[in-house]
């Protein structure tokens, strides 16, 4: 039999190895730490972008909405890419929850929609409307926006958006009662 000894490892070849393979382990973990950043580009990741609190307004709006009993739920969701703006924003979402208010905000948002709508309609669609644009005008920035939806089936509909400096739905035209001329 062939009795030839395995011959010692060379201690060289072991130590550039193993720096061979903590010098990859290095790179990889810097460039897979640095990869998300520079294919980004102009977008801000979510982590990194502006994130507002509107502490008040969600309590203003909550004690305008909520006089007569619990009617709505006010959320507040950040970094939001939608059709509104360009840039992630912050969203405050006021939620109509009483059954009975969604049904007549249903009806009443439809007839608006379709022309057939009764003054006090409008007026009703007007106030909401008036509100959110109100509170809109104390938003840190003109990219966030406040939203005012009812639930019709399992898709939200909203009734008033705006910005702080526009309107994302153009508001219900309303008819001044006319004046009596002076006799």
């Amino acid at each position: 039999m062939h009795k030839e000894q395995r011959k010692p490892f060379n201690q060289k070849h072991l130590i550039f190895a193993i720096i061979g393979v903590v010098i990859f382990a290095i790179l990889l973990s810097f460039l897979t730490l640095k990869s998300p950043a520079k294919n980004g580009g102009d977008t801000k990741s979510s982590s990194n972008a502006p994130r507002n609190e509107y502490k008040t307004i969600r309590k203003n709006l909550d004690k305008k909405f909520n006089q007569n009993g619990r009617v709505v739920t006010v959320k507040e969701e950040h970094n939001i890419n939608d059709s509104t703006s360009k840039h992630a924003h912050t969203v405050i979402i006021v939620k109509l929850t009483d059954t009975q208010t969604q049904k007549y905000l249903k009806t009443t948002y439809e007839a608006v929609q379709n022309g057939q709508a009764t003054d006090d309609q409008k007026q009703y669609i007007y106030s909401i409307q008036k509100i959110i644009s109100d509170e809109a005008k104390k938003l840190d920035n003109n990219y966030d926006v406040i939203q005012f939806v009812y639930k019709d089936g399992k898709k939200y509909i909203p009734v008033a958006s705006s910005q702080k400096n526009k309107f994302v739905i153009q508001p219900v035209k309303i008819t001044q009662p006319k004046q009596k001329a002076a006799a």
